[in-house]
């Protein structure tokens, strides 16, 4: 019996032994595990902050690069040749562009009627000697003898009325004259212009004529000094580009050796004789 009981005893102490090392072990054990499933978790945090870190710098790079390339574009493209439109014909109007009449004038046969057969002239006396002495329809010429710089927008929607190809202005002596009325005024009032036609008729290329001198003898019995005409004219040719317009200097031809207008060109000393219109219209045409 005694040796019975002995055998029947060992799985018991066997089993007691291993409940015995399991409950000293088991916190350590369970100890363990816990550290090893925060080291996963901590590496896959890590893992995926470093994807999003990844993911942020590409898009940084993705939408930074069209920025610096529409910065730059304008650049590159005002140093470039006028661009050419569907049809073959040079936009000169969208980079802008300085030109000069040249030769002496002189009583010359009207011969560039064709340049001009959907164009629009506006302006103050000059330009209403166009329509007057028989070179372009009424319809064609928008001018008053007392045209200002801050009328012509009164004048736009004659001018989109006709669907012209072509607009060209000369106003400013009439500013001038009122003495009150600065040349940084007058280039305003033109560029708000210019602004609302390239508006209105997207399709049409806009000239700004410079105005034309004045005598010296003129200038001493009026408000108008040939200085503030060579400056105002002088920021239209300096700003052409950014206007987006193409400048013609006209008035240079008709000074004298002064600077101011050639008497053989006027009689009132700040208006054209009518035998010198075809001469200039064969100028514009000619340079542009």
């Amino acid at each position: 019996m005694e040796s019975y009981n002995s055998n029947n005893d060992k799985p018991k102490i066997s089993l007691n032994r291993k409940k015995r090392m399991w409950n000293r072990y088991r916190n350590y054990i369970a100890g363990l595990a816990v550290l090893v499933v925060a080291v996963i978790i901590v590496a896959i945090v890590l893992k995926s902050c470093s994807n999003k870190n990844s993911d942020r710098q590409d898009d940084t790079k993705v939408t930074t690069s069209p920025v610096q390339q529409e910065s730059t574009a304008p650049v590159i493209q005002e140093s470039k040749e006028p661009a050419e439109n569907v049809t073959g014909q040079t936009t000169a109007a969208a980079s802008g562009r300085t030109l000069s009449v040249s030769g002496t004038p002189e009583t010359v046969d009207y011969t560039s009627s064709s340049a001009y057969s959907k164009a629009v002239f506006i302006g103050d006396f000059v330009v209403s000697g166009i329509s007057q002495f028989g070179f372009l329809p009424d319809a064609q010429v928008i001018a008053s003898n007392s045209m200002t710089s801050d009328k012509l927008t009164g004048y736009l929607d004659s001018i989109v009325s006709q669907s012209p190809d072509s607009v060209y202005m000369m106003v400013g002596i009439n500013d001038l004259n009122y003495g009150s009325r600065s040349v940084d005024d007058i280039y305003k009032y033109e560029k708000e212009f210019i602004e609302a036609v390239k508006s209105a008729v997207p399709a049409a290329d806009v000239y700004v004529l410079s105005v034309l001198p004045v005598s010296q003898r003129f200038e001493s019995s009026s408000k108008v000094k040939q200085a503030n005409i060579d400056s105002l004219n002088n920021k239209f040719s300096e700003n052409a580009a950014s206007l987006g317009i193409t400048y013609i200097d006209v008035a240079s031809v008709y000074k004298d050796g002064s600077g101011y207008f050639g008497s053989s060109y006027t009689d009132s000393g700040y208006n054209l004789k009518s035998g010198y219109y075809a001469f200039l219209l064969n100028g514009i045409a000619g340079v542009k």
